[in-house]
């Protein structure tokens, strides 16, 4: 008996569904699969007008009757979550016969039937205008090689090509192997084979978690990739041999047709253990091309999307890596206002949330930036981690915040949630230092510290203080002299310690007039002042008292 029009959609919406469960975005997150597939049946069963907050509340999230949105935010956190996995989902898988879609505003979805792109100038990457775009924002892809940049104001497009695996080497460890024989299981060239074949697995999968990067699935070839829109190409090799890995990686820029940027990761003693390094260079190519704001892929869109004013929360998010480079006043003022006015379009913008209270925290330790509310940077903070639970900047934000309110316990345990999410590491030990956790937090920072030249100097200020807990002055004077922006009152405060414990009392009173200049509470109560740097008491005292020495308090 053939199925009406009706049922054959319905049974293909219902197969999308546990497709799109299944997916690396939800990665088993039993809340949201709940949610989904219960807005979905209610959808497909006629009742989705009756989809309401209250109803979500009990059905899905065991809250008692008479639920108050007011009160609890659970359902609307939850839903623009959902709103973004799904968003996420299709970015990664373009071609998808069916769409769920949640418009916003609205509980019930909606399924769109066939290829999403009705277009075919179009690329075949999330083709519905983002929550950041306005009504055409989007000019469609790149021509091949013509140097011209498209209008639109979403995140990038970005190809992963399968990674390939040199085996010469291998090969030649075996002289009675033929060349064009295939590996045979488990010999070095079938294990290189895997691990190419891992990583860009892993890639695709980090990539589409990393927040506003859209990933094109299954380009082969650069040429391909670049027909269908990517503007970034990733391609990679991996080289195994007996207790080595080489793996190297590239990023091309289809729209000038030139390599932008490369690198290799070496790595030794693998032969028990090619599982976790996958997972390490996986992380860390993630991180450099990829982790907002920072990596190469922004830091090219940063510099052609700064000529006009934003039009978008990604592009509010390019100017924070310029800010902390300098800490300009101006620059601050125009953040501050950028932050507010996408937020008032898109409360929810977890990623939005999580610079904004970056940002309040830290220009409280700038002259412009002494009258910012740290209660309101607090709430962005935790609704932040709310939104985005699996992000590691949603962590290490709030690790900030509560370091900055005296929390030192709190803010170690949020450092080390981030820590096992990934994301950037440099923040990540800086945190776990002024936390409490020197050896561990410095050995990341030490690390790390040639991963990106893009890190702001303000970053060494954790090793000025490290130095200064271990009483070596001329070291934490070094580093203090590092951190290059003169508007951060940490450069003066951390100078003026060291060069009052090292006797240059005339100079490290000069520098503590600096400190006072940027923030006159140092000179009114600096044990207050030293008390947001660390949690570590015995170096707070030692601050104080060489603050005192240098003509403070």
């Amino acid at each position: 008996m053939k199925r009406s029009p009706q049922s054959a959609q319905q049974a293909a919406v219902a197969a999308e569904l546990e497709r799109v469960v299944a997916s690396p975005v939800f990665g088993g997150s039993a809340r949201q699969i709940r949610l989904l597939r219960f807005v979905v049946g209610e959808a497909l069963a006629g009742r989705g007008a009756e989809l309401r907050a209250p109803l979500l509340a009990t059905r899905v999230f065991d809250r008692p009757d008479g639920f108050d949105s007011v009160e609890d935010s659970i359902v609307r956190v939850e839903m623009s979550k959902l709103r973004r996995a799904l968003e996420r989902c299709y970015a990664a898988s373009p071609a998808a016969a069916v769409r769920i879609e949640l418009p916003r505003g609205r509980y019930a979805p909606v399924f769109a039937m066939g290829p999403a792109a009705t277009d075919p100038a179009q690329p075949p990457v999330s083709p519905r205008p983002s929550m950041d775009s306005q009504p055409g924002d989007w000019s469609g892809p790149i021509s091949p090689r013509s140097g011209s940049i498209p209008d639109s104001a979403e995140g990038p497009v970005v190809a992963i090509l399968p990674f390939t695996s040199i085996t010469a080497v291998s090969a030649s460890l075996n002289a009675g192997a033929s060349a064009s024989e295939p590996p045979v299981p488990g010999s070095t060239g079938a294990r290189s084979r895997a691990v190419a074949h891992g990583l860009t697995d892993r890639l695709g999968d980090l990539f589409v978690r990393a927040p506003r990067v859209r990933v094109l699935s299954r380009a082969a070839t650069l040429e391909e990739a670049e027909a269908r829109g990517a503007r970034y190409v990733v391609e990679g090799s991996v080289r195994l041999i007996p207790g080595a890995l080489r793996v190297t990686v590239k990023l091309h820029d289809t729209a000038y047709g030139i390599q932008v940027w490369g690198e290799k990761f070496d790595r030794f003693g693998v032969d028990d253990r090619l599982f976790a390094v996958e997972d390490e260079i996986a992380h860390e190519i993630t991180i450099l091309l990829v982790t907002l704001p920072l990596g190469v892929v922004h830091a090219i869109e940063s510099e052609e999307r700064s000529v006009h004013p934003p039009r978008s929360a990604y592009e509010v998010l390019l100017r924070f890596p310029r800010w902390l480079a300098t800490f300009d006043r101006d620059l601050q003022a125009e953040l501050a206002n950028h932050c507010t006015r996408f937020l008032n379009i898109d409360p929810d913008d977890g990623v939005l949330l999580v610079y904004s209270a970056f940002f309040q925290v830290l220009s409280s330790w700038t002259a412009a930036g002494r009258d910012y509310d740290l209660r309101r940077a607090a709430d962005h903070a935790r609704r932040a981690v709310a939104i985005e639970p699996e992000l590691a900047n949603a962590h290490q934000v709030l690790a900030f915040v509560l370091l900055d309110a005296g929390d030192g316990p709190g803010a170690l345990a949020e450092a080390e949630i981030a820590l096992r999410l990934g994301g950037p590491r440099m923040l990540t030990g800086f945190l776990l230092a002024l936390a409490g956790d020197w050896e561990r937090g410095t050995s990341i920072l030490r690390k790390h510290g040639g991963w990106t030249k893009r890190y702001p100097g303000a970053i060494r200020h954790a090793l000025a203080l490290d130095a200064c807990r271990r009483r070596d002055y001329a070291a934490a004077l070094i580093e203090a002299e590092s951190i290059v922006p003169l508007h951060l009152a940490w450069s003066a405060l951390d100078r003026a310690v060291a060069l009052a414990r090292l006797g240059l009392i005339a100079d490290a009173r000069a520098a503590a007039r600096e400190l006072a200049a940027i923030l006159p509470e140092a000179a009114r109560d600096p044990r207050a002042v030293v008390s947001r740097l660390t949690a570590d008491q015995a170096l707070a005292c030692d601050l104080v008292e060489a603050l005192a020495l240098a003509g403070l308090g």
